[in-house]
């Protein structure tokens, strides 16, 4: 049996000793602590397809009891318009499992985590599927700290992941490997095909293992994190799998927190991790930056998901994906490299302002060129209030008028562009009514 073990999910021999095993295998100790990271433990349900153009999977762990064991932690599932404000897929029912990432293709999210639970984007249906990920020899490869990376020229998915604990001597190098699914299994299959980077315990300065690692695109290069401690170490590279170039780590947080994931937001790049004065006291934050590999100040992080909505002591370990198809698949894909998203729309411009009314125009983006425009998409807020939803309308039409304002009122206006691989960066003005 091959395990997905999470960095939580190691039963030390102390552990196994006290449990009453003199020798106990890493498979066996999974199941002493009730945790089997092969499988999700639920037999399937129904969600309303999530809408939002962002997606986080999360879990948290009750208060007061062991969050170091990965059999009290349960996986969710978030949506979000801003990345900023996240609410919960409806009718989504937490399950066991650790440290999860999610991703999107075609009509279908997956989630991993402890096995792999795949939501069709269509009906809303939840299923539960084992997953194995063998090295190239056909041996268990027992990945800990899973994370989807990208998609091959062929659609298939690329997972990043660090070794089990027990092939990982203390204070040495920590290689940072890939797998990549095997063709037909729909994400229940992975063979380990190289490293990405081995990561010294001393890297940029910081002293520690590297842990956690995720990898995303900025829009330029691809960028991977892990965590070292409460730091997060972003590397960088032109192609997916690398190699990603030592000589390019930064030290993009410093004690601001841990288990880091990116994503290519609506205004720059996206850096969440999960931070907390006591580990059963941790929340979610996100920063946002221009490249996700420069230097964020830790005072730029601000909290996102806690653990009280759920009456839990955390929400932590972040997952983060654009909930749109993603690179199309088959004999079409010829890069591994995401279909660039539309830049910013330019000459953005509220005018015609009256008591109730007013008239925005814009000019297409004038960077992102290789992008596909299928439509512009606006939302609005008054000054203190929440943002509308956002109104889509066709890529021909450069203008919009609004009407049913309230006099003599601010107003934050947003519009972006939106293409094949999803929206590009939302440009934001205000105004003020009459």
């Amino acid at each position: 049996m091959t395990a997905m073990i999470t960095r939580a999910g190691i039963v030390t021999a102390a552990l196994a000793l006290a449990l009453g095993s003199a020798v106990v295998s890493p498979q066996s100790a999974l199941t002493i602590i009730g945790h089997d990271p092969e499988a999700p433990g639920h037999p399937g349900f129904v969600v309303t397809p999530p809408a939002s153009p962002f997606l986080m999977a999360f879990h948290t762990c009750v208060a007061g009891v062991n969050c170091e064991d990965p059999a009290n932690h349960l996986i969710r599932l978030a949506q979000s318009e801003d990345g900023a404000d996240w609410q919960d897929v409806a009718g989504w029912k937490p399950y066991r499992g650790s440290v999860p990432d999610v991703a999107r293709r075609g009509n279908t999210i997956y989630v991993i985590g402890a096995g792999v639970s795949k939501v069709d984007i269509a009906s809303g249906q939840v299923t539960a599927h084992r997953i194995r990920v063998t090295k190239a020899d056909g041996s268990p490869a027992m990945p800990r700290d899973a994370a989807f990376a990208g998609q091959l020229p062929d659609g298939r998915f690329v997972l990043t992941y660090v070794p089990p604990m027990q092939d990982v001597s203390p204070g040495s190098s920590v290689p940072v490997l890939l797998a990549h699914e095997v063709a037909g299994s729909d994400v229940t299959e992975f063979v380990t095909t190289g490293e990405a980077i081995t990561v010294s315990p001393s890297v940029a300065g910081t002293v520690g293992m590297a842990t956690d690692p995720d990898i995303f695109f900025n829009g330029e290069r691809w960028v991977l994190y892990v965590s070292v401690g409460s730091n997060v170490i972003a590397f960088t590279s032109p192609v997916l799998e690398g190699p990603y170039d030592l000589s390019s780590s930064t030290v993009v947080s410093t004690q601001a927190g841990g288990v880091p994931a990116g994503i290519l937001g609506t205004d720059g790049v996206w850096t969440y991790v999960n931070r907390g004065p006591t580990r059963d006291n941790i929340s979610i934050l996100r920063a946002v930056s221009a490249t996700g590999s420069e230097p964020i100040p830790s005072g730029s992080f601000t909290t996102v998901l806690t653990g009280s909505r759920y009456g839990a002591g955390t929400a932590e370990s972040p997952g983060v994906a654009a909930n749109a198809p993603g690179i199309p698949c088959g004999s079409g894909c010829a890069s591994d490299r995401p279909l660039p998203r539309p830049g910013r729309v330019s000459a953005l411009k509220v005018s015609g302002l009256k008591r109730t009314s007013a008239t925005v125009t814009w000019r297409p983006p004038t960077s992102g060129s290789g992008a596909d425009l299928s439509a512009y998409e606006l939302r609005t807020r008054s000054s203190g209030g929440r943002w509308t939803s956002w109104v889509s309308q066709r890529a021909t039409e450069l203008s919009r008028r609004y009407a049913g304002l309230r006099s003599k009122t601010r107003y934050v206006l947003q519009v972006r562009a939106v293409g094949a691989a999803g929206p590009g960066p939302a440009v934001t003005t205000t105004f003020v009514t009459r």
